[in-house]
């Protein structure tokens, strides 16, 4: 396979899944959760969003799951793309893979089990609320600031790596150059 075909595997899965991504936070940020509280009223819309939060954070981190190893792919493919950005986009789709992993493993059900204890849990609730409100935010705008440098993202100058097989040679003695057999 060629750099090129690699690329453009590498590159699909990695917008389809951060696309994914973001389009699930939009979608439940902007469409899902305005409506379910005047659909549904306060107590069916607890529990419809009870049910929801899990797979909707379970969404989210395999999203990012498959973003990164597809994102880390192309400098091993292209070295002109290796270097520090390529780190700090790493750095970022793995922090937004883990805020997604905390909400939907330890947030969530605090949030649940504050709103449980009634009263006395009401002060609690609102913070862990706050809390994932703007860990959602924060994710968002990763994922946002991910499409963008990608879409910013320059055309490879070169036509990437390549592979060598038996049939390819090798180097002659000394020099490091390659050199065809026969």
């Amino acid at each position: 396979m060629s750099a090129r075909f690699l690329l453009g595997i590498f590159d699909s899965v990695y917008v389809i899944a951060l696309t994914a991504w973001v389009g699930s936070i939009l979608f439940f940020t902007f469409g899902v959760a305005p409506i379910i509280f005047t659909v549904l009223g306060s107590e069916n819309g607890a529990k419809f969003v009870r049910a929801l939060f899990p797979t909707y954070y379970a969404w989210g981190a395999t999203a990012g799951a498959i973003a990164l190893p597809a994102f880390v792919a192309v400098p091993l493919c292209y070295p002109e793309y290796r270097g520090g950005a390529v780190a700090i986009q790493s750095m970022a789709i793995l922090a937004g893979t883990l805020i997604m992993l905390y909400g939907g493993n330890s947030l969530t059900p605090a949030i649940n089990a504050a709103r449980d204890a009634g009263a006395e849990g009401q002060e609690r609730f609102k913070k862990l609320h706050r809390r994932s409100v703007c860990l959602n935010a924060l994710v968002l705008v990763i994922g946002v600031g991910l499409l963008i440098a990608f879409a910013n993202r320059p055309a490879p100058r070169t036509s990437g790596i390549k592979e060598w097989s038996s049939s390819a040679g090798s180097p002659a003695p000394g020099t490091g150059v390659w050199q065809s057999p026969g």
